[in-house]
């Protein structure tokens, strides 16, 4: 079996989830051989067909052209790598705690990658680094109807086994073939996503576990250059720095 898989569907991602992970959520999938955004077609898809409370949605691509980052970057995604735009319908999630999905999905998709023995940490608020190079970036969307809020919304990128920018790594890049199939990592997507809801119900210790994970010590600011030192989190994933006996604190 070759483990560099490119070879996929959306019904052989399905299998492969509910064959590993009977006991998670019944997703509804769509996987696009190439698109502009997974973002934009999420948002296309749910404008068609509103997200049922019990069942989850994802669209995968197997590349995308002109994928969303943080702050309006694109994101280099081509194929080999785990691209993926979801939405969970959320009725009785604490809005006060919304504000923390971003870390949430982070800190378990880091959990994901470190039972395969991969130091990885979490470059506040959404990107997960090893030894200083990206491995994947997270985009957290809330969506609000009526003034409530109704779906957690994230897209995920994910570098497999895909060319990357000289600031990125792929994770063959680190484990080198072992655990390199595009099913298997998608489905650790969708059990990161699932596992992230968990972690909203208890921001002190979702704050705590993200604060151990951080990549730096240190946080530069970009408009100014100034270097401040970490504090750490609050309760609410605020990043709170210090700089001369001088205090400041970030939100997400």
């Amino acid at each position: 079996m070759n483990n560099q898989k490119f070879d996929r569907g959306v019904g052989l991602i399905y299998r492969y989830h509910k064959l590993n992970h009977p006991t998670s959520r019944s997703w509804r999938l769509i996987l696009k051989p190439i698109c502009a955004s997974t973002e934009i077609e999420l948002s296309n898809w749910i404008a068609k067909k509103p997200v049922k409370q019990n069942q989850p949605i994802a669209i995968f691509s197997s590349c995308q052209r002109f994928g969303q980052g943080q702050a309006g970057r694109v994101w280099y995604a081509p194929k080999g790598g785990v691209w993926v735009s979801a939405a969970i319908r959320i009725e009785d999630i604490c809005e006060n705690n919304s504000q923390l999905y971003g870390l949430a999905v982070a800190l378990a998709l880091v959990e994901r990658i470190e039972r395969i023995g991969v130091n990885v940490k979490i470059k506040w608020p959404n990107d997960l680094l090893v030894d200083g190079q990206k491995l994947a970036g997270i985009l957290p969307r809330l969506s609000f109807r009526g003034g409530k809020l109704r779906l957690l919304r994230v897209g995920v990128g994910l570098n497999v086994f895909n060319n990357v920018p000289e600031e990125g790594v792929s994770l063959k890049q680190i484990i080198g073939n072992k655990k390199i199939n595009l099913n298997f990592w998608s489905s650790e997507v969708l059990l990161a996503i699932e596992r992230s809801l968990d972690f909203l119900y208890n921001k002190n210790f979702l704050s705590s576990q993200v604060e151990q994970r951080l990549w730096s010590k240190k946080y530069i600011d970009k408009e100014t250059g100034y270097k401040w030192d970490i504090k750490g989190l609050d309760s609410s994933g605020r990043l709170i720095l210090f700089k001369d006996d001088n205090e400041k604190v970030l939100s997400i």
